[in-house]
C-alpha cells in the first residue's frame, strides 16, 4: 500500500504528461531493486550451502526463479523463500513496477470503473478467507501471492486520490492529531492480532490501520512527521531498504557463527549485535553499493535509450 502511494505521489503526474516515460519509469526502478537483490542473492549462497550440505546443488530452478524475481509466482516455499528469502517481497514489487503506469492511467481515465474493480477485488478477497484451508495455503494465497497483494498496491494508487482530495481541506491543521491517532490505530490492531484468524490477518486486517497511518503522515505536518524530518531519521530512511534486504542474512550468518565460535546465550545480546551489525552493513551498503550502482545504472541505461 506504501508502495502504491510512494509511486503515485512521485510519478503520477509524470507519467500522465509523458515527462517520464514508462521505459525511463522502468529502468528507474530496476536500477533501484536489482542491483542490491543480485548482490545479497550471491551472499545468500555460502549461508545457504553450510545450513543444508557444502554438496548441494546451487544452480536450480529455485535460484533461476529468483534471479529474474519470479519466486513469488507459486505456492512452493522453496521457491519464495530460496536464496535472500526477503526478496519475495520485492518479485511483487517488480510485477507492481510492471502494472503501475497502466494503473494509473486508468485511474486517472476510467476513474470510477477503476475504483469499482478494486472494490470488487477487495470483496473478493474477503469472500475468499473462509475458503481457504489455513497453514501454507493461506500464507502462500494471501501474504505471498502477487495478485492478491496487487489489491493492496491499488489500494496505495487510490490513497493518493484520497491525499489529494483532502490536500486542500486544511486537514494539516489536525495533523498532529491524525498521526498520533494512527499511531494508536496501529498499536490496537497490533494488540489484537492473536485473536484473528490467520488467513485474515495476511489478508484485509491491516487494510484500514495502514490506510489511516499512511493517509495521517502524507501531509508531513504533524509533531511526529516534524521528529522523523531530522537528518539521522532521514539517513535511516534512507538505508532502509539495504536493511530489508541485508538483515536476515545477517541472522543467518550471526546464528551459525554463535553455534561454531561466539556460543553467547543472551538472546537479547545477540539481538544488540545482529540489530547494529544489519544497521552498519546497511549504512555502507547504500553508500558504497545501493547508491553508486544506482546511478551508474540510469546513465548507462538512460544514455543508450
Amino acid at each position: 500500500m506504501l508502495s502504491g502511494f510512494i509511486l503515485s505521489y512521485t510519478y503520477k503526474n509524470a507519467l500522465l504528461s509523458e515527462n517520464v516515460s514508462n521505459k525511463e519509469f522502468y529502468f528507474k526502478r530496476l536500477a533501484r531493486i536489482y542491483p542490491l537483490h543480485i548482490i545479497t542473492l550471491l551472499i545468500s549462497i555460502p549461508i545457504y550451502l553450510i545450513e543444508v550440505g557444502i554438496n548441494t546443488p546451487i544452480f536450480t530452478k529455485q535460484y533461476l526463479s529468483n534471479i529474474f524475481l519470479l519466486q513469488s509466482f507459486g505456492t512452493d516455499r522453496s521457491y519464495f523463500f530460496s536464496g535472500n528469502a526477503l526478496s519475495w517481497s520485492i518479485s511483487n514489487e517488480l510485477f507492481f513496477y510492471i502494472l503501475f503506469p497502466f494503473i494509473i492511467l486508468s485511474f486517472f481515465h476510467y476513474r470510477h470503473f477503476t475504483r469499482i474493480l478494486l472494490f470488487v477485488g477487495c470483496v473478493i478477497i474477503i469472500l475468499m478467507i473462509p475458503q481457504t484451508k489455513g497453514g501454507v495455503d493461506e500464507h502462500s494465497f494471501f501474504y505471498i501471492n502477487p495478485l492478491t497483494r496487487l489489491v493492496d498496491f491499488a489500494l496505495g494508487i487510490f490513497l493518493y486520490d484520497v491525499y489529494l482530495f483532502f490536500k486542500n481541506k486544511r486537514i494539516e491543521h489536525y495533523a498532529s492529531l491524525l498521526e498520533i491517532l494512527s499511531v494508536i490505530t496501529i498499536i490496537i490492531f497490533i494488540y489484537f492480532n492473536p485473536e484473528m484468524p490467520q488467513a485474515t490477518r495476511y489478508s484485509c486486517y491491516y487494510w484500514l490501520p495502514i490506510f489511516f497511518l499512511i493517509f495521517s503522515f502524507s501531509f508531513q505536518k504533524g509533531i511526529i512527521s516534524i521528529l522523523l524530518s531530522k537528518n539521522w531519521f532521514v539517513i535511516l530512511g534512507e538505508i532502509s531498504f539495504s536493511f530489508y534486504m541485508f538483515h536476515q542474512l545477517v541472522i543467518r550468518y550471526y546464528t551459525q557463527l554463535n553455534i561454531d565460535f561466539f556460543e553467547i546465550q543472551n538472546p537479547f545480546f545477540s539481538m544488540l549485535i545482529v540489530f547494529f551489525a544489519s544497521l552498519g552493513i546497511s549504512y555502507l551498503s547504500y553508500y558504497l553499493i545501493e547508491k553508486p550502482a544506482n546511478n551508474f545504472i540510469l546513465k548507462k541505461l538512460i544514455r543508450t535509450s
